[in-house]
């Protein structure tokens, strides 16, 4: 398998359906209209490939947001799917950590502006992040949580409660089709997982848990290195 960051406006049609096709048979409540309407908002596109066929894929959007007097800037990962006999593989993240880490580097402080309506996609935090919020294991620190408030507002501002953390659709949203991403009791024994399903109680129904994450190599974990840059 393998994996390449483009920009979406180069996206062919052939593309276009291959992604909504992935998207269509892991979610439910999907359009492929506002499929095609979410993508074009997005500057770039990550493809996973194998044997000439898209298996993998995941939107992203460079978005700013003013917060006391300064310019806070992050990449929004919108829809992200991998097929799923290919789950546990790490290239997609391979692939995003070695376009967006260096584009940290070359541009300044940068986040990854992250919403989470699966435990799998939660987990990648605190498997690859020392520093990530929320977390079980601190309290957000008060100007890591303005942050997520402002970027969450300014993205979906008639959703986003503050006072939960979650982006709570009033209107039909897509979500993980049954037995996709089911958080049961034996999940729940992992404590990030168990923290995830109390902090986004209605994540079944569509609802995401917003996160942070500094783009930064001291904020990784010791074995981050390795497995993301070799």
């Amino acid at each position: 398998m393998t994996g390449e960051m483009r920009p979406a406006s180069l996206c062919t049609e052939a593309e276009i359906q291959a992604m909504y096709a992935l998207m269509e048979a892991h979610y439910d409540n999907t359009d492929p209209a506002v499929f095609r309407r979410d993508l074009h908002d997005k500057d770039y596109v990550l493809l996973l490939h194998e044997g000439g066929e898209i298996v993998g894929f995941t939107t992203q959007k460079l978005v700013t947001v003013p917060m006391n007097g300064r310019k806070v800037q992050g990449v929004f990962s919108g829809d992200t799917i991998i097929r799923r006999d290919l789950w546990g593989d790490t290239e997609l993240f391979r692939t995003w950590a070695q376009f967006w880490f260096p584009y940290a580097e070359a541009h300044g402080e940068l986040y990854w502006f992250l919403i989470c309506k699966g435990y799998k996609t939660y987990r990648i935090l605190p498997l690859f992040w020392r520093e990530f919020y929320p977390s079980r294991r601190e309290e957000t620190p008060a100007e890591m949580q303005e942050i997520m408030d402002a970027y969450a507002t300014q993205l979906y501002p008639d959703d986003y409660n503050p006072q939960t953390g979650v982006i709570e659709y009033r209107h039909t949203k897509d979500r993980l089709r049954s037995g996709i991403a089911d958080i049961d009791e034996k999940q729940l024994r992992h404590p990030d997982t168990a923290y995830f399903a109390e902090r986004n109680p209605g994540h079944a129904k569509g609802n995401d848990l917003v996160c942070l994450a500094r783009i930064d190599r001291a904020c990784m974990r010791p074995q981050t290195e390795r497995i993301l840059f070799g």
